[in-house]
């Protein structure tokens, strides 16, 4: 039985973001290896508190998240 463990920062998704990750990811698995895997897929969502998250030793914020989505959006047009 797969078990998929997604971390991320609090605030980072809405509720219906968190829902549809774990339904995409249980039809991954589905597309693999078939309907009857499907009761058997364990997603878990855990949110990290903004500032307990690091890369490199430099914790990430949730206002580091926003400011990054706001890039992404402006140099996509």
């Amino acid at each position: 039985m797969p078990l998929v463990q997604v971390q991320h920062l609090a605030g980072a998704f809405t509720r219906d973001q968190q829902t549809a990750l774990i339904r995409d990811i249980t039809e991954a698995f589905v597309r693999v290896s078939g309907d009857g895997i499907r009761n058997n897929v364990l997603v878990t969502v855990t949110e990290v508190a903004s500032g307990l998250w690091a890369t490199g030793g430099v914790p990430l914020t949730i206002e580091d998240v926003e400011r990054r989505r706001r890039e992404r959006q402006a140099s996509q047009g």
